[in-house]
Parts: C-alpha cells; sequence; structure tokens
C-alpha cells in the first residue's frame, strides 16, 4: 500500500472516488420527502432542538432531507428546504470529478503547469465554498424573517 499510495495522482485519485462514491451511498441508502428523511426504509426522527425551544428553524434544518433530495433528483424541491442541500450536492460532484481529472494529469505527467491547475482548483474550491456558504445563510435569514414578520 505504501509504493502505492506514493505513486502520482494517488491522493487526488483517491479522494475524488471516495467523493463520488460517497454520493452513491447517500443515494442507495436514504430516501427523502418532504417532511422526513429515511435511512434503509426507516424514518429518521430527529426534531431540530432550535425550532422545538424557540419555534425558529436553525440554518441546518433541511439539510439532510434536501442533501438526499439533491441526489435523487428533485433539485427544486431540495432548494425549498435548504439550499445548502443542493449546494454540498454540487460541491461534492464538482469536487469529485475535478480531483479525479487532477490525478489522471498527475499520472500521465503531461506538459501542463500542475502547479496552475492546482491553484485554480484551490481557488475555485474557496470561491464555491464562499458563494454557498453566503447562499446558504441567506436563505436561513430570509426564512427567520418571513418567520418574524408573520408574528
Amino acid at each position: 500500500m505504501r509504493k502505492l499510495s506514493n505513486k502520482s495522482g494517488f491522493a487526488a485519485t483517491l479522494l475524488g472516488a471516495v467523493l463520488l462514491v460517497e454520493l452513491a451511498a447517500i443515494r442507495l441508502a436514504f430516501r427523502a420527502d418532504n417532511d422526513f428523511a429515511y435511512f434503509l426504509g426507516h424514518r429518521i426522527n430527529v426534531v431540530c432542538a432550535a425550532r422545538q425551544h424557540f419555534g425558529i428553524p436553525c440554518p441546518t434544518c433541511g439539510l439532510t432531507r434536501g442533501l438526499v433530495l439533491s441526489v435523487h433528483g428533485h433539485i427544486g424541491e431540495a432548494w425549498r428546504l435548504s439550499p445548502a442541500g443542493p449546494l454540498a450536492v454540487f460541491g461534492m460532484l464538482g469536487m469529485g470529478l475535478t480531483l479525479l481529472a487532477f490525478g489522471s494529469l498527475e499520472r500521465q505527467r503531461t506538459s501542463a503547469d500542475l502547479s496552475t491547475v492546482k491553484r485554480w482548483i484551490e481557488r475555485s474550491a474557496l470561491a464555491y465554498g464562499a458563494l454557498a456558504t453566503v447562499i446558504w445563510i441567506s436563505s436561513w435569514i430570509l426564512v427567520i424573517t418571513k418567520l418574524l414578520v408573520k408574528t
């Protein structure tokens, strides 16, 4: 294993594959609807403590259902529950595929300047993460604002 892990592109390829396998495992093991998430057919009975104690949803309310709905292709429903779900799925999918491609470039030792490609991947990942965080928190603030206006 030590020799394999020292090969060029091994770490990037492994991490990319792990991200894609995680998405596939979520798709196989979980189901969701607008109200509940299910693991291997059993409903997950977790109630948001913030919603229970304060009457307002926490920033992660709907995240599990949104993520599961996203891997099953129900992006619109998932976005309405929590934009963080689809954003996480697209981020994992994009990063997984990017790491597989980068690992392939490293193995082939192409003439491409790998440090430039690596820097582009790092900056793109940081920008995506920042944008996703802003969208996620903004959507939560919008939900809270709507709840406060109703009362």
